[in-house]
C-alpha cells in the first residue's frame, strides 16, 4: 500500500481563531486526493499549499455549516473556469446537490455553468450504512450538533489506513466508536473549560480519553478560550500547514 499523507489545510473554527483557516484536511496518496471538509477559505488555504484543485478527486463533508462546507462554490468555480475536465465525487448528507446549487447561485449568479463543465458525483451518506466510493470505505455516525446542518461524524478507511473524524459535535459516545482502532482520529475540541452547545471542551476529552483506542488523536478546532490555554494542553493538536504521514 502506499502511504497515506494527511495535511492540515485549515483547523480553525467559524471564527478564523488565531487567524486559522477554516476546517478542511487534504488526504492524499500518490494516485489519489481527497478533502475532508471544505470550509470557506479552503481555497486561499490550497493556493498557499501549492494543493491545484486538480489535485482532489474527492470531496466529502461532514455537515452543512460554512466553516465546514461553505469553500465548495468557490473551488468548483475555479475547477469550472480551470480547465478541469477530470469527474469529481462530492460526499455529503443528503441534499449536497441542492445546497451547492444554491450557495454557487447566490455566491456567483449565472454561473451555473461552469458545473457542467466536468463531471461532477453527489453521493449521499446515512448514519449506519456504509459505503465505498472510489478508494474509500466511509462510515458515518450520528453526532450533536446544529440539527439543521445535519452533522456526522466520519470513519475513512484508505489505502488501508483508518481515520477517524469527530465533525463539529458535543461528546457523544459516538465518537469512541469513530474512533476505535483508528490510525488517527481528528477530534474537534473548541474550548478549553466552557461547555459551548454543540462543541467539545478539552476537560470532557481528556476525561475520556482512555475510552479512545485510536492509535494517534489530534485536536482541532480551537475557539479563542481554547487558543488561549494552548501551554496547558497535553494532548497533540492540528495547526494550518501541519502534515502527517500514516
Amino acid at each position: 500500500m502506499d502511504e497515506v499523507i494527511v495535511e492540515v489545510l485549515g483547523c480553525g473554527d467559524a471564527f478564523a481563531s488565531g487567524g486559522r483557516f477554516n476546517t478542511c484536511f487534504y488526504i492524499h496518496s500518490p494516485s489519489y486526493g481527497f478533502l475532508m471538509d471544505c470550509g470557506a477559505t479552503s481555497l486561499l488555504a490550497m493556493k498557499q499549499r501549492q494543493v491545484n484543485t486538480n489535485d482532489i478527486d474527492l470531496i466529502v463533508i461532514s455537515h452543512f455549516h460554512g466553516d465546514h462546507f461553505g469553500g465548495l462554490p468557490f473551488f468548483l468555480l475555479e475547477a469550472g473556469v480551470g480547465g478541469r475536465t477530470k469527474p469529481l465525487v462530492i460526499v455529503s448528507p443528503e441534499g449536497g446537490e441542492q445546497k451547492v446549487r444554491e450557495a454557487l447561485s447566490l455566491l456567483y449568479p449565472g454561473s451555473l455553468d461552469v458545473l457542467d463543465n466536468f463531471p461532477i458525483e453527489y453521493v449521499v451518506y446515512e448514519a449506519g450504512k456504509p459505503l465505498t466510493v472510489g478508494p474509500l470505505e466511509l462510515q458515518a455516525f450520528p453526532v450533536v450538533h446544529s440539527e439543521d446542518t445535519l452533522p456526522h461524524g466520519l470513519r475513512l478507511r484508505f489505502q488501508d489506513k483508518l481515520i477517524g473524524f469527530s465533525g463539529d459535535t458535543s461528546w457523544t459516545k459516538e465518537l469512541v466508536a469513530i474512533a476505535e482502532g483508528a490510525d488517527l482520529f481528528l477530534c474537534e475540541c473548541n474550548s478549553y473549560d466552557l461547555d459551548l452547545k454543540g462543541h467539545l471542551n478539552y476537560h470532557t476529552l481528556l476525561a475520556n480519553r482512555p475510552r479512545f483506542s485510536c492509535k494517534q488523536i489530534m485536536l482541532t478546532h480551537f475557539g479563542e478560550e481554547m487558543l488561549r490555554n494552548a501551554e496547558k494542553i497535553a494532548m497533540d493538536s492540528a495547526w494550518d500547514g501541519r502534515k502527517l504521514v500514516l
